[in-house]
C-alpha cells in the first residue's frame, strides 16, 4: 500500500458511457436501494468502534482483519469515512464525523517526533499480538503522543494524506464552526507547501517524505489534484487569496498533464522535470477530473473505460470468485493488466490476478462519471457493480475480533490485485475507503469540489503571498 456538456462530450458515448439525462451541467446519479447505504454505514461504524476501549480518540480501522494488517489505520481512509458521515442523515453521524476529525487534528499536533502539524500515512488505534509480541494501546500512547510505527511502519509523511485530511477537517469546521479543525487544516496545508513545492520546471508539489524524512520527488497528478481542492477549500473558509496562488499552481500542473491526443492525464513526474507517460491510472483521470471539472478533459473518463475496464471471474488466473459470480469495474492501472499471475504480488502473499477489479477505484469512477455528461445510466452501472461486490462478496470477516456485517463493508477488490507500478496491492478484505466512495458516490458528493460546480476560478494576478491567516 497511494470533471458541462461539450464537443468532447460525444467521446464518452463512443467509449459506451451512455449519455443520459443532465441537468444544470450535472449528471443526475439514481440513488442505490437504502440497504446499501445501512450497510455501509454499519461498517464504518464497527470501524470506528472496534477498539473504543482503547481511548475516546480512535481512528477506523482500515480493513478487515482478514487483510492481516491489525490495527492499522490509514489517515487517508479516516478522512474518507469523515466525508462519508458528513454526506449521511442517520442521527449521529455528525457527532461520529465530529469525533475523527477531532482525533486527526489530535494526533497531527502530537506527533512524537515532529510538531510542524503534518499527519503520517497511518497510525495503531487499537491492541494486538504478533510474533509474541505485545501491543497494548489505542491511538494514543500513555505519554499522550500519537501511537506511530507499528508492526509496518507506515510512518511516511505523503502530500495525499495531508490534502485529504485537510480537505476533511475543512468541511467539519464548515458543518461544525469547530476553529480547532480549521486550525488543524492549515498547519497540514502550510507542511505541503513549506516541504513538498517542488523546484522542478513542471511547477506542482511533490509526494512528500518517506518514513527516514527523504524527500518524495516525483510530482503526480493525482496528488496535485487533492492539493486543488484542498487550497481551494481554505480560500473559501479564510477568505484569504494566500491560498489561491497555492490552489492554481497544482491546478496549473495537472492541467499540463492533460494529453488532448491520448484524451488521458498523465500520471505526473518522477523528478519535476520529466512527464511519464508510459502507464494510464485510474486516480489521475477520477482525481483530475473531479478536482478540475474543465470540460475539456472529459474524455479522460472514456480512457478509462476503454483502457482500465476489467470483468473477473471464477475462471480467471488466482481469482477469488467462485461459481458463477462474476464482476466487472476499472483496475489500478494499466500496467496492473500486464503482471505475471505467477509472482506473488509481496513475497509470501497470493498471485495476483491481472483482471481483478479494485471496487474502491469503481466507486471513485462512478463518482466521477456523476459529476460529468456521462449520465446516470453510466454512474448507476459502475455503483450497482460495487454494490454487487458489498452484498456477495467478503462475507464472514470480521474487525476487532468481531464480525463485520453482512453485506456491510466493500471489499477492495475482487481477487489480490497487483497496482502494476510498484510491489503492492489490494486484496478482497472488506475496506474502509472502498465503502466510503460507494457512499460518497451514492449520495452524488464530489469530495474534490464539494460545491460541484467547476473549480473556482479568479483571473486576476494572486498578490504577494504574506502566509496565510487562520
Amino acid at each position: 500500500m497511494n470533471r458541462a456538456t461539450t464537443r468532447r462530450s460525444l467521446l464518452a458515448a463512443g467509449a459506451g458511457l451512455g449519455l443520459a439525462l443532465v441537468m444544470g451541467g450535472r449528471a443526475v446519479a439514481a440513488r442505490l436501494p437504502a440497504p446499501v447505504r445501512t450497510g455501509g454505514m454499519t461498517f464504518l461504524d464497527l470501524t470506528m468502534d472496534a477498539h473504543a476501549a482503547a481511548g475516546a480518540l480512535r481512528l477506523p480501522q482500515s480493513y478487515a482483519d482478514e487483510v492481516g494488517l491489525y490495527t492499522t489505520a490509514f489517515s487517508y481512509d479516516a478522512a474518507l469515512a469523515i466525508l462519508a458521515y458528513l454526506a449521511d442523515d442517520r442521527p449521529g453521524s455528525l457527532d461520529r464525523a465530529h469525533r475523527l476529525g477531532e482525533s486527526l487534528a489530535y494526533v497531527a499536533q502530537h506527533d512524537p517526533e515532529h510538531g510542524d502539524g503534518r499527519v503520517r500515512q497511518a497510525y495503531t488505534v487499537g491492541p494486538y499480538t504478533r510474533g509474541g509480541v505485545e501491543q497494548p494501546y489505542g491511538l494514543v500512547r500513555p505519554d499522550g503522543t500519537a501511537n506511530i510505527g507499528g508492526a509496518f511502519g507506515f510512518t511516511a509523511s505523503g502530500t495525499g494524506e495531508c490534502a485529504w485530511v485537510g480537505l476533511a477537517l475543512c468541511e467539519l469546521h464548515r458543518r461544525t464552526g469547530d476553529d480547532r479543525l480549521l486550525g488543524s487544516a492549515v498547519r497540514l496545508a502550510e507542511w505541503v507547501i513549506r516541504t513538498c513545492r517542488s523546484p522542478g520546471p513542471l511547477g506542482g508539489y511533490t509526494a512528500g517524505v518517506d518514513a527516514d524524512g527523504s524527500p518524495r520527488p516525483q510530482v503526480l497528478t493525482a496528488l496535485n489534484a487533492d492539493l486543488v481542492a484542498l487550497f481551494g477549500r481554505l480560500a473559501e473558509v479564510t477568505a484569504d487569496r494566500y491560498w489561491v496562488g497555492h490552489r492554481d499552481e497544482a491546478a496549473r500542473f495537472v492541467a499540463s498533464m492533460f494529453d488532448p491526443r491520448d484524451q488521458l492525464f498523465a500520471s505526473g513526474s518522477p523528478d519535476g522535470a520529466t512527464v511519464e507517460r508510459g502507464v494510464v491510472l485510474l486516480e489521475a483521470q477520477t482525481h483530475g477530473w473531479l478536482a478540475l471539472g474543465d470540460p475539456d478533459h472529459v474524455g479522460c473518463l472514456s480512457t478509462v473505460a476503454r483502457t482500465l475496464t476489467v470483468t473477473d471471474d471464477a475462471g480467471r488466473p488466482n481469482s477469488a470468485l467462485r461459481g458463477d459470480q462474476s464482476v466487472t469495474g476499472v483496475t489500478v492501472s494499466s500496467a496492473s493488466r500486464a503482471v505475471d499471475p505467477g509472482v506473488p504480488i509481496e513475497p509470501g502473499l497470493p498471485g495476483p490476478d491481472p483482471d481483478a477489479v479494485w471496487l474502491e477505484g469503481t466507486a471513485q469512477y462512478a463518482a466521477a462519471l456523476a459529476h460529468s455528461p456521462a449520465g446516470a445510466l453510466a454512474t448507476t452501472r459502475r455503483l450497482d457493480a460495487t454494490a454487487w461486490a458489498q452484498a456477495r462478496l467478503g462475507g464472514g470477516q470480521h474487525v476487532g475480533d468481531r464480525p463485520a456485517p453482512e453485506a456491510g463493508g466493500v471489499v477492495a477488490a475482487s481477487s489480490p490485485l497487483h497496482v502494476g507500478t510498484v510491489d503492492s496491492g489490494y486484496y478482497p478484505a472488506q475496506h474502509v475507503a472502498a465503502t466510503a466512495w460507494l457512499l460518497l458516490a451514492d449520495a452524488d458528493v464530489n469530495p474534490l469540489r464539494p460545491g460541484g460546480g467547476p473549480m473556482m476560478s479568479d483571473p486576476r494576478p494572486a498578490p504577494a503571498q504574506q502566509g496565510p491567516a487562520a
